[in-house]
């Protein structure tokens, strides 16, 4: 009876949740959804003041709320305890240890997000809203007094965030319970975290955003030698997540070792990637959902995109441009997916569907997560591809991430952890 009492009690404040991360998800959709075709339209404007914005970002953070430069690493602190090397957790949602969430988080976030990307940055947006939706769990459980069920709360946010800003109820569910730590699945947020997933859906599309869905025609049967394409399609998806995260990794390090002012390190960098997109008509600039639906709907990719995408990116969030991954990495799936269709006769729209998923799953070094926001963007006919794809690029990602706090598990364990 305790548990259901629980459980109970934190679905009810979900729903508050959700209605929150409802309104902020159409909020920031929307806005984002003005702001990146002003920037591709006004790009010889707004680029050159890339830098400049790098400066005003770094600057709004340290003077008015440090730890909220963070995004989604705060959460896995918040969120995860001591994870052993064999997967034991020895303290869960230990939110009470570390503190409380600046009290300014959610507005920096969004405001820095909305900054960069008007002046061009290459970078994301769900790594932003996510961390507000973890930041608003964390809010309401000091709300209502309920600050044992922080863990649980602050799940319940990021499912939110992540279903608001693309509509996919149980990708946004799933990546909520994977983020922090591979290989454990913390089912006591199961029913909250839904709920919450489910009401912020909702509202979301009451404010009257649309997030990108594109059904694709799966009328396809493939023979054995297609079959082993499609395989060999997973493990070159594979291969650029790691490559991306790998990059992203000796770029922070690389650019920590040698730049000491940060003020310097933005302007500079800014500058010069603001040069080297003017040169290729800020085709990278952004999310890179313009390039997603681009290909899409007109099946116009470069057979460089991808790695330009990527370069651009990791230069980015390198220099602290860090809004999110998601997007960017969709982007080079779609684009290298292009690329693997051409190469292997594959179906287009398929292969570039499964590309946006796979690259995603591989860098971010979660499967559930992203096997369901593919069959909720591109169509359930996708379904049974997207699983095999997706399985094979995490098994070559090798427990390598973007979020460098992830909690990593040994592959043997992929169960469920539950807190008693």
């Amino acid at each position: 009876m305790r548990k259901f009492r629980e459980m109970l009690i934190c679905t009810a404040i979900a729903i508050v949740i959700g209605v929150q991360l409802g309104f902020v998800s159409g909020f920031f959709g929307r806005l984002l959804d003005f702001i990146e075709p002003f920037c591709a339209k006004h790009y010889i404007i707004l680029l050159p003041f890339l830098g400049v914005a790098g400066v005003v970002i770094i600057w709004l953070y340290k003077h008015i709320s440090p730890n909220s430069e963070q995004g989604l690493n705060l959460a896995i602190a918040y969120n995860m305890g001591e994870v052993g090397e064999h997967g034991e957790v020895k303290d869960v949602g230990h939110a009470h240890k570390i503190g409380e969430y600046p009290n300014a988080y959610v507005i920096l976030k969004l405001a820095a997000n909305a900054i960069m990307l008007l002046f061009g940055a290459s970078t994301g947006k769900e790594g932003t809203v996510a961390a507000c939706g973890a930041a608003i769990g964390d809010y309401t459980s000091r709300w209502f007094r309920l600050r044992k069920y922080s863990h649980i709360l602050l799940i319940s946010g990021v499912s939110a965030a992540v279903s608001g800003l693309f509509h996919t109820p149980l990708g946004g569910l799933f990546f909520s319970l994977e983020f922090s730590a591979v290989g454990l699945l913390y089912y006591q947020a199961l029913i909250p975290a839904l709920t919450a997933s489910y009401v912020s859906y909702y509202i979301s599309t009451v404010c009257g955003f649309n997030a990108f869905h594109y059904t694709v025609q799966t009328a396809f049967e493939p023979d054995i030698l297609h079959i082993a394409l499609i395989l060999v399609a997973a493990v070159i998806f594979g291969l650029a997540g790691r490559a991306f995260v790998f990059c992203l990794e000796n770029a922070k390090k690389l650019y920590n070792d040698h730049i000491s002012n940060r003020y310097t390190g933005a302007l500079v960098g800014g500058s010069v990637i603001a040069a080297l997109m003017i040169i290729f008509r800020a085709r990278y600039c952004g999310t890179g959902g313009a390039m997603v639906e681009e290909i899409f709907f007109n099946r116009n990719a470069l057979p460089y995109d991808f790695a330009l995408k990527a370069i651009f990116t990791v230069l980015c969030i390198t220099i602290g441009f860090s809004g999110g991954e998601m997007m960017p990495l969709m982007a080079i799936g779609a684009s290298l997916g292009a690329v693997v269709s051409s190469l292997f006769g594959l179906p287009f729209e398929l292969t570039v569907a499964l590309g946006c998923a796979a690259v995603y799953c591989s860098a971010t070094n979660t499967l559930l997560a992203p096997v369901f926001i593919g069959i909720e963007m591109f169509g359930t006919g996708t379904a049974l591809y997207m699983a095999a794809v997706c399985i094979v690029a995490f098994a070559v990602n090798g427990n390598h991430s973007v979020y460098t706090m992830q909690g990593h598990i040994p592959r043997s364990v992929y169960g469920a952890l539950r807190h008693k």
